[in-house]
C-alpha cells in the first residue's frame, strides 16, 4: 500500500477519532547492514487514555548504507485472540 492510498483509506477516520501509538517494547537484531526491529505498540484515541484500544507489532525493516538508516519496509500486525502478543515482545515490568 502506498502512504497515498493509506491516507486515503484511512486519513478521515483517523482525524475524527484521534489516533496516538505509543511503543511498549523494542527487540532489534543487526547483521551487516541490515536491522530488523520489532516494535510492540498500544493504540489510543488521545493521549489521555489510560487504556489501549489496540495492541499489535510493528515489523521495521532498515538498510543502512554507510551514510545513513534507510527505511526498507515496516509492516504491522494487530493483536487478536487468535494471535496474542508472545511474552517476549512485552514489556518487562
Amino acid at each position: 500500500m502506498t502512504p497515498e492510498a493509506y491516507i486515503s483509506r484511512a486519513g478521515k477516520m483517523l482525524v475524527d477519532t484521534g489516533f496516538f501509538e505509543k511503543e511498549s517494547h523494542r527487540t532489534a537484531d543487526t547483521f551487516g547492514a541490515i536491522t530488523h526491529v520489532f516494535s510492540t505498540y498500544n493504540s489510543y484515541n488521545n493521549e489521555s487514555m489510560d487504556t489501549p484500544f489496540a495492541r499489535g507489532i510493528n515489523s521495521i525493516q532498515l538498510l543502512n548504507d554507510g551514510k545513513r538508516w534507510w527505511i526498507i519496509n515496516i509492516y504491522w500486525m494487530q493483536e487478536s485472540e487468535e494471535s496474542p502478543i508472545p511474552e517476549k515482545y512485552l514489556p518487562k515490568n
